[in-house]
């Protein structure tokens, strides 16, 4: 038995080439009809899947890719960025500017825009920054009719990273799962240490009873 969808289709071409000899094909017709019905009724008492966002947040996945942030060290509070500038010349689409400061012990980056309205969102500037200071987060609420609010500087880029949750996928996390697989560690021998020499006995002396 033909599978409602064949059905359908082959009802579709029926009443195509009705049309084309300028009769109608009355039959088909009602099965085209009872067919999107019966698929109507099906849904009809199905439970809805529908999100009333932003009441209702949907958990998103661990390594769900959404907007870009800039974060800050966790260990001193400091920019994590270096303006080492790798995110802007690996960029595809050329939406990220940098500008160096460089500094006594580090640099820091003294500028930096992203034009979100163009991005693919590959993720290439995460994987290779090699300070982890770019990353993406598990959101992407950043709707607005005005374009020029989706060009992001740095201070925008660090509110960011403090609002919304942090996705898995870092620069040094990435690179460690295109890298070879590394081989576990095996135990080194034990060395067993050699046996100790025998001693010669001492020779008898003379007249000593052996």
């Amino acid at each position: 038995m033909a599978s409602p969808e064949v059905q359908t289709v082959a009802d579709v071409r029926a009443l195509r080439d009705a049309r084309r000899t300028g009769g109608t094909n009355v039959p088909a017709l009602v099965r085209a009809v009872l067919s999107a019905m019966r698929m109507t009724l099906v849904n009809l008492f199905r439970k809805p899947v529908t999100v009333h966002y932003p009441t209702t947040q949907r958990p998103y996945p661990d390594r769900y890719r959404g907007l870009l942030a800039l974060v800050y060290e966790e260990d001193t509070g400091e920019e994590a960025c270096i303006g080492c500038r790798l995110c802007e010349f690996v960029c595809p689409p050329a939406v990220i500017k940098v500008e160096i400061q460089k500094g006594e012990k580090r640099n820091y980056a003294k500028a930096f825009t992203l034009e979100l309205y163009a991005c693919e969102f590959c993720e290439l500037c995460v994987q290779v920054c090699p300070t982890d200071a770019i990353v993406m987060m598990k959101s992407f609420d950043m709707a607005t009719s005005d374009r020029r609010e989706l060009l992001l500087d740095k201070d925008r880029l660090h509110t960011i990273g403090l609002q919304h949750e942090q996705s898995w996928a870092t620069g040094n996390r990435l690179r460690d799962m295109q890298g070879p697989p590394k081989l576990a560690k095996t135990a080194a021998p034990k060395k067993v240490p050699p046996p100790a020499a025998a001693t010669p006995s001492a020779a008898p002396k003379e007249g000593a009873q052996p």
